[in-house]
C-alpha cells in the first residue's frame, strides 16, 4: 500500500506546483487588470472633463472674437476659426491615439511569467 502512495507522490507534487503557479499568475493578472482599469478610467475622466472645458472656452472666445469684429469680417473669421479648431481637434485625437499605441502592453508581466514558467517546465 505504501508503494502505491510513493508511486503517485511526484505527480501530486507536480500538481501542487502547477496549482501554485496558476494561483500566483492569477494574482498577478488580477493586479494588472485593476491597474489597467484604473488607468483607463482616469484617462477617460480627465479627457472628457478637459475636452468639455476646452469646448466651453473655445465657444466663449470665438463668440467674443466674432462680436468684436465688424459685420463684414464675421463670416471669414468664423470659417478660419472652424479650420483652426478642426486642425487642433484632429491633432489632439491623433496624440491620444498615439499615447494608447505607445503605452505599456496590457498584462506584460503576466505574459513574461508564463513564458518563463513554460521554459522551466520544458527544460
Amino acid at each position: 500500500m505504501s508503494e502505491h502512495k510513493d508511486t503517485f507522490r511526484p505527480f501530486h507534487r507536480l500538481a501542487a506546483s502547477l496549482i501554485g503557479l496558476l494561483h500566483a499568475h492569477l494574482g498577478i493578472f488580477a493586479i494588472e487588470l485593476e491597474e489597467a482599469r484604473e488607468r483607463v478610467l482616469r484617462t477617460l475622466v480627465l479627457g472628457f472633463v478637459g475636452a468639455g472645458l476646452l469646448v466651453m472656452c473655445l465657444v466663449a472666445l470665438a463668440s467674443a472674437l466674432v462680436l468684436a469684429l465688424p459685420a463684414e469680417w464675421r463670416i471669414a473669421v468664423l470659417a478660419g476659426a472652424g479650420v483652426v479648431f478642426l486642425a487642433l481637434g484632429a491633432g489632439l485625437i491623433w496624440m491620444a491615439w498615439a499615447g494608447f499605441a505607445r503605452g505599456p502592453t496590457p498584462f506584460a508581466v503576466t505574459m513574461e511569467e508564463l513564458r518563463r514558467d513554460r521554459e522551466r517546465l520544458l527544460s
